[in-house]
């Protein structure tokens, strides 16, 4: 036995076999695993334990063909041919059980490329609920390669999946397939595709056997959950559920948070003698930090659903349902899965439009893309709610803060529809595109695939909470920090000195303390380079009625949005007591109050805010994701451009009509 692998095998299969449960069920990798075509988006590597020694798995996105009609099947194309490394120098092909002509059909073209082939039979028991019944050895008999029947979510069958395997390698022979072409033009292919289909109906004589059933619990669902009226109105009852369970599941885990983070920020903060040091960790490290991590139980609740919905089968029908919508604005349903995915972040969304094989569908939807509302705008959402929206249940019912979340998810959506249609219009295309989408059986969500997207979702979270939201919250207390003039220090520790020499008891003496504080850092923060940058470019952001503090946090978040509520904590929570415990940054921003003493937040100016950072495009790495898949800057400038002139305008208007009814 080699310490290393010894050969490398490709692991494919058809969009929704199970292949990437498979894959990391062989190499125990945490890969993303959804129950919807287009979900991994590139090829990924692990190691395969096998009787004979290790050997490297890859798994290539899911794919129909090897005609490469879309990006995601170029990939295959490019790996199985050699261009892009080493060609592989077996397959594991996993084919489903309830549709085997359908996988056949791309097993037909595997297998011409004649390397050493097992196939994997998965999903029996769907088959068999569907009066389908797969005779593994007869098929395999048919076919001329072992045909090993699993049940990958499971992980039934691996064992001898990797024992057939071993097998095929030591013996060397490559498999034979029916020999046709792969693509051909016009009549040509027409020719081959016809048989291609004819060698996946012989294959299957005699290893396939159908009985009657009634009508499958599946088709029973979807008669409610696909109807134009009544499915549109379950989504919206379901997304309408999540967003209320963001509130009410994640409150008192983000209180235990709070009070956590300000513990531990008194706790380090105390032997600290006062000086630049003590300034920095409070305002700059605990605020910025630790007034994100609070957000991390919300984050998690959202992941939650997303996961479930996606393993269990509902994100296929969402996009069924949306391709009646889409078709009006020159998209498909095939654009919403990538839209669906970007509520949880951008760049996976903008990944999986390589599904897409029409270039300018796939354009548009990366262009429109991150209009939806990440996570990463979770925490500014919740954060202004809090501090100036009471949570009032609206009928008895639904918390008013959960129908404001819902309503800002669902503008991004909205606007993303005369948006798509623009720009299809600008582009001179024709109809819509066929919209084909296999619609899976509905399963119970497994735990442990749940369990895997939601931690890494939010160790990802974290580890941005403690890198770019770090590095920024520091610039920002920097510049709010300087300059410091010798004769405005000097002022300040006179004052200081005066009341030191006061006759008062200990407790008014520590109030009067706190309170000369205050008033010495907000001069120091008003006399600081942050607040020449602000009131510079004030004028700007002054019809969304901004304070220049606001406008400073909101510009330092142009690079990860995520990093907004940190700059709020190193700006408003720079004037908390010595101890760190400021009451938490909703509180501060409550109090805040601009030079004139008028309050800096408003509702009006919250919502403003709310509604500027769910249109706006502060987000450096979704950004360079448009660049790298559009091929071009221009895109990413564009997106970036027409994003924030959509947010100042619609900040705008958001902040005069909150105003005209009394909110501001």
């Amino acid at each position: 036995m080699t310490d290393g692998p010894r050969f490398r095998a490709a692991l494919a299969g058809n969009p929704n076999v199970g292949k990437t449960t498979l894959f990391n069920a062989l190499t125990g990798l945490n890969q993303r695993t959804g129950n919807y075509p287009g979900v991994t988006v590139h090829w990924h590597a692990g190691t395969w334990n096998i009787p004979g020694g290790p050997i490297e798995l890859l798994d290539l996105p899911g794919s129909y063909s090897l005609a490469a009609r879309s990006p995601d099947e170029a990939v295959v194309q490019r790996l199985l041919s050699g261009q892009d490394g080493p060609r592989p120098e077996a397959l594991l092909v996993i084919i489903d059980a309830s549709n085997p002509e359908r996988n056949l059909y791309f097993l037909s073209q595997l297998m011409d490329l004649g390397l050493p082939t097992v196939v994997a039979l998965n999903m029996g028991d769907v088959a068999e609920s569907k009066g389908l019944k797969v005779d593994a050895a007869a098929l395999a008999r048919s076919l001329g390669v072992p045909v090993v029947p699993i049940l990958a979510h499971k992980r039934e069958g691996l064992a001898a999946l990797g024992e057939a395997m071993e097998r095929v390698v030591a013996d060397k022979r490559g498999a034979v397939g029916p020999g046709l072409p792969v693509d051909g033009p016009g009549a040509a292919e027409a020719a081959t595709i016809r048989g291609r289909y004819e060698w996946a109906r012989m294959r299957l004589v005699g290893a396939i056997t159908r009985s009657e059933v009634g009508i499958s619990f599946s088709d029973r669902v979807d008669k409610v959950l696909t109807h134009r009226v009544w499915g549109l109105l379950v989504m919206i009852l379901v997304m309408g559920m999540i967003f209320q369970s963001i509130y009410a599941w994640s409150q008192p885990v983000m209180d235990l948070l709070d009070a956590f983070v300000r513990w531990g920020g008194a706790k380090i903060l105390a032997p600290l003698p006062a000086g630049m040091l003590k300034d920095l960790l409070s305002a700059g490290v605990i605020a910025g930090v630790g007034s994100v991590l609070v957000f991390l139980p919300q984050i998690a609740v959202l992941f939650i659903f997303i996961a479930i919905l996606e393993d269990c089968g509902y994100m296929a029908r969402s996009a069924f349902l949306m391709d009646r919508i889409f078709a009006r604005i020159g998209l498909s349903g095939r654009s919403f899965i990538p839209l669906l995915s970007s509520f949880a972040c951008a760049v996976p969304g903008i990944l999986a439009t390589r599904t897409i094989s029409d270039r300018r569908e796939r354009l548009t939807t990366m262009l429109v893309a991150p209009l939806m509302s990440c996570s990463a705008r979770l925490p500014i959402y919740t954060i202004l709610m809090a501090a100036f929206l009471p949570s009032r249940r609206i009928f008895g019912l639904v918390d008013q803060r959960a129908l404001l979340l819902l309503g800002l998810y669902g503008m991004g959506l909205l606007l993303a529809v005369p948006v798509a249609w623009a720009l299809r219009k600008r582009m001179h295309t024709g109809p819509a595109p066929l919209f084909i989408i296999e619609l899976p059986g509905y399963k119970w969500p497994e735990p442990r695939t749940v369990f895997r997207r939601v931690w890494e979702q939010c160790r990802e979270f974290v580890t941005n909470a403690g890198t770019i939201i770090l590095a920024v919250a520091v610039v920002v207390w920097a510049l709010g920090a300087f300059p410091r003039p010798q004769p405005l220090l000097d002022r300040f520790a006179a004052d200081r000195a005066a009341l030191a020499s006061r006759t008062v008891d200990s407790g008014t003496m520590a109030a009067q303390r706190d309170e000369l504080l205050r008033v010495q850092q907000a001069e120091l923060l008003r006399q600081s380079y942050l607040a020449r940058m602000g009131r510079a470019i004030g004028p700007v952001f002054e019809p969304l009625g901004w304070d220049w503090r606001v406008t400073m946090a909101a510009l330092a978040s142009f690079p990860a949005r995520e990093v907004v509520v940190g700059s709020l904590g190193a700006i408003f929570n720079a004037n908390g007591d010595e101890e760190g415990e400021s009451g938490g940054l909703r509180d501060a921003l409550a109090k805040a109050r601009r030079d004139d003493g008028k309050p800096v937040f408003t509702l009006a100016v919250a919502l403003s805010l709310m509604v500027f950072f769910a249109l706006c495009a502060q987000c450096a790495s979704t950004l360079a994701v448009i660049r790298r898949e559009s091929g071009h800057w221009g895109w990413a400038a564009f997106t970036f451009s027409y994003m924030t002139l959509l947010a100042w305008f619609g900040g705008a208007l958001t902040y005069h009509l909150a105003v005209a009814f009394g909110l501001g």
